[in-house]
């Protein structure tokens, strides 16, 4: 049994969903690095909780047009990329603060669906226009 951990397409996305989703994640990246303490040694630590983090989805999902789901990737890819950063600080091998360059959208497994060779990804909650991509035509799988 083959296990594919990553796999990215080029597809044509809502450019409005991926511009969205790349301030968000710069929004999420200020509010969480808020949250890094510095010990008196020097040494950084991440002070984000379970309440925080809900405090902060809830704020974000107010003006959020798109699924819910994209808020919470947000929040876990810029904490992946924060708990990376402070792994660094804390070697003194990062030089500067993380930044949000690429204008990706991370979508959960358990939030896209396969069926007969197409992935079908959810834009927008309740509306018929998921993006489709036929993967058994045009792209082969790694």
């Amino acid at each position: 049994m083959e296990v594919i951990k990553a796999f990215s397409i080029s597809v044509e996305t809502p450019k409005d969903l991926v511009e969205e989703y790349f301030k968000l994640r710069k929004v999420v990246l200020d509010e969480i690095f808020r949250c890094i303490k510095y010990s008196k040694s020097g040494k950084a630590h991440l002070k984000f909780n379970k309440a925080k983090r809900k405090e902060l989805r809830d704020e974000l999902i107010k003006n959020w047009r798109f699924a819910k789901h994209y808020v919470d990737s947000a929040i876990n890819s810029v904490i992946g990329l924060i708990k990376g950063w402070i792994s660094l600080y804390n070697q003194g091998k990062a030089k500067s603060k993380p930044e949000i360059t690429k204008k990706s959208i991370y979508v959960k497994t358990t939030l896209f669906k396969v069926t007969n060779g197409k992935i079908k990804i959810t834009i927008e909650p309740n509306k018929r226009g998921a993006v489709k991509i036929n993967t058994s035509n045009n792209y082969r799988l790694p």
